[in-house]
């Protein structure tokens, strides 16, 4: 029967919020907090569907933070300096075309990528098996002494073992692991718009 199939999966997603490493969470968004108070990068990746969750999270990190939907003026405080590599079709399959796919997020990050940038991957699978592009993609922050932080499920992956923070999905079923990342995305987004606005205004309060 359909009820006991939805009473089943919404179980399942009890038992993720149940387990999730609150700790990890605020690891992840004191990085991204520091991150933005240094004017660094974000730059997110995905595959599949984590690609669209990557884009979704550029798109809060530029807007949402510093101005939310319910906000008509422009704010003073500033959003983070964000970029999607999956938004740049173009950019992205000439470098699949060139060099394979493996290289392809390694070689935009090439270009785009300083020191004390960060970049955040989405992966069910955390970068194993057949997402080789998000490992080069880590080996190549790692040498430019960039932070790492990752959206994982399952047993995290490769992503576990190279991110500064990883916060696994403790779930093993894609569909529990790409959903449960939007709920993640949307915490993270919600912790740094009060996080950036308690600093911004503590710091115009002591320079007024």
């Amino acid at each position: 029967m359909s009820r006991e199939f939805i009473d089943r999966y919404l179980q399942e997603t009890e038992e993720i919020i149940r387990d999730i490493d609150r700790e990890e969470i605020s690891k992840f968004v004191e990085i991204l907090f520091e991150t933005w108070k240094n004017k660094k990068k974000v730059i997110t990746m995905g595959n599949g569907g984590s690609a669209s969750t990557a884009s979704h999270f550029v798109g809060d990190l530029i807007k949402t933070v510093s101005n939310p939907s319910s906000m008509k003026e422009i704010s003073s405080v500033k959003g983070f300096r964000a970029i999607c590599l999956n938004d740049n079709h173009p950019a992205l399959s000439a470098w699949i075309n060139d060099s394979g796919w493996e290289k392809a997020y390694s070689g935009l990050l090439n270009t785009l990528l300083d020191d004390g940038d960060v970049i955040l991957l989405v992966s069910v699978h955390g970068g194993s098996g057949w997402s080789g592009n998000l490992v080069h993609a880590m080996d190549l922050a790692k040498k430019r002494k960039a932070k790492i932080l990752g959206l994982a499920g399952f047993d995290g992956g490769k992503m576990k073992e190279m991110c500064d923070s990883c916060i696994v999905v403790p779930k093993d079923s894609t569909p529990h692991t790409e959903g449960f990342h939007g709920v993640l995305q949307h915490l993270i987004v919600s912790r740094l718009q009060e996080r950036i606005g308690e600093y911004s205004k503590l710091n115009t309060d002591e320079n007024e």
